[in-house]
């Protein structure tokens, strides 16, 4: 090859396709881990400032318990992608497959409309408490604060499709007791 040649060339680079899914679960990841930091730089500073200085900040709970609100809604779509959130599967696993797969069916039509049910009232909630203020964080709307139930019900939601259309069950063969 000639220098010419070389330079001509176009240059291989390596690209990795990422699924809809995996982006939606790499983007949760992440927002639960800076809410989480946040939460814990929000107590640190609350038991620092009342400890050390003996002037805590009046803010310092409420903004954590706000934080943990919406760590816990994010997050449950995380547990429910990977099959975390606790199952019965103790009767389950003495079916007949067909059984099974009727069950499991079952389980994700209830999961579907209690997260439907909590995505519509979560938001008419969310909606009708944004006039309300928390005087203790600068006035801030309490929608902020409330708008996480319908998120993460809207998540979780996302993550149920997800996983029946991968075919994963819904409901685990649980831990055997001995």
């Amino acid at each position: 090859m000639s220098a010419l040649e070389l330079h001509t060339e176009k240059p291989v680079t390596a690209t990795r396709s990422f699924t809809v899914e995996q982006m939606l679960t790499k983007i949760t990841e992440v927002l639960v881990v800076v809410i989480l930091m946040g939460m814990v730089m929000a107590i640190w500073g609350s038991v620092f400032t009342r400890y050390i200085t003996h002037d805590p900040i009046a803010w310092g709970e409420q903004v954590a318990k706000y934080l943990m609100v919406w760590a816990v809604m994010l997050g449950s779509s995380l547990g429910l992608r990977e099959g975390a959130h606790i199952s019965i599967g103790m009767v389950v696993k003495h079916l007949p497959e067909a059984a099974r797969q009727v069950c499991s069916l079952l389980v994700y039509l209830i999961i579907a409309v209690f997260l439907v049910v909590g995505l519509i009232y979560g938001s008419i909630f969310a909606y009708n408490v944004r006039g309300h203020i928390d005087p203790v964080i600068n006035d801030m709307s309490l929608f902020y604060a409330y708008v996480a139930i319908p998120s993460g019900c809207g998540l979780m939601l996302i993550q149920l499709f997800f996983n029946f259309r991968r075919g994963t069950p819904a409901i685990s063969e649980g831990v055997a007791l001995s």
